[in-house]
């Protein structure tokens, strides 16, 4: 943790002494974001019989970060970022529970949805911990319109990560003969508990420059598909540690992310602008079980199913240099 903070300071300390002799604009930026995060569990994967849904929603974030462009002669584009974000305030939403059909136990049930079992709810408030990221790409610029207009396929690399803290009474499940009971969490039923997501890997996008001769104003956008991996833990035991020992883990996730923004010149090169940046996540994982050993109806099918969600929206105020 310490490394990322002392490289983040060294980009918004550098800035002053940045300099290029090519087209380029460097920035800083600051603003709001908003993100709602979901983990879901469910075992056995074909018809869950206990099943968890942790929700952070409406997670409000002030973020403030370091953002590069800039063509290098002719043939070469190159961006970067980097940011940090504070959590100052979100909702935390967890379901949990267990069932079962009757007919699996020997009963005709009328309905096939018809299930039997126990659930618990809880929320709390969350108000601590943080976000970081970092993302670079390269590409191949095109030009148009007399130079005025730069379109360039990019290929690139993004690492994305939330790290939320919830002071959270505690409910769990464990084993006996065979069969899943209801128990009470760690601590006596209070518990606080931090769960980390990561999200990372590769993507390609397409970048669009627009800034018009004698113009006072420049408009970018950036839209771009990520493939990768998906890593989620918990703190402590939350429901499922017999289930997935509070490691969560995917190879195939997959998102989106579109970026719109402007700047307007003030005078001697320094630029301000607004920025949006809009992104979507999906990460699943059909994994064989080897945590429960019961003896039970469902015994012939110890595959489970996880499904992660992140969804993220940012508007930032920028400041910086043009070269």
């Amino acid at each position: 943790m310490r490394k990322w903070k002392t490289l983040l300071m060294t980009l918004l300390v550098g800035v002053t002494s940045y300099a290029n002799a090519n087209t380029g604009l460097f920035t800083f930026e600051a603003g709001y974001r908003r993100d709602d995060i979901t983990w879901k569990h469910e075992f056995p994967s074909n018809h869950p019989v206990v099943s968890s849904s942790t929700k952070f929603e409406d997670l409000d974030i002030f973020q403030i970060g370091v953002q590069a462009r800039s063509t290098i002669g002719c043939n070469f584009y190159v961006r970067g970022s980097a940011y940090w974000g504070w959590i100052v305030d979100g909702n935390f939403k967890r379901d949990v529970g267990s069932y079962f059909t009757p007919s699996g136990y020997g009963y005709s049930a009328p309905d096939s949805n018809f299930r039997l079992g126990f659930s618990d709810d809880r929320r709390s408030i969350i108000d601590d911990k943080y976000v970081y990221g970092i993302a670079g790409a390269v590409g191949y610029p095109f030009y148009f319109c007399d130079c005025t207009t730069v379109l360039a396929p990019v290929i690139g690399y993004a690492y994305d990560q939330q790290t939320v803290r919830v002071d959270n009474q505690g409910f769990n499940f464990s084993q006996s003969g065979g069969y899943i009971c209801p128990g009470s969490g760690e601590g006596n039923n209070c518990c606080r508990q931090t769960f980390l997501s990561r999200w990372y890997g590769p993507f390609v996008g397409l970048d669009l420059n627009y800034n018009p001769w004698d113009a006072c104003w420049n408009l970018y956008a950036d839209l771009e598909y990520h493939w990768g991996d998906f890593r989620g833990k918990r703190s402590h035991g939350d429901g499922f540690d017999f289930f997935d020992h509070r490691n969560l883990s995917s190879h195939d996730a997959t998102g989106w992310l579109f970026t719109v923004g402007g700047e307007y010149e003030l005078c001697n090169e320094w630029v301000v602008g607004l920025s949006l940046k809009w992104q979507d996540w999906n990460a699943s994982r059909h994994h064989r079980n080897s945590g429960y050993s019961g003896e039970s109806y469902w015994s012939g099918n110890n595959r489970a199913r996880n499904e992660n969600k992140w969804h993220s929206f940012a508007v930032n105020f920028t400041f910086g240099r043009d070269f």
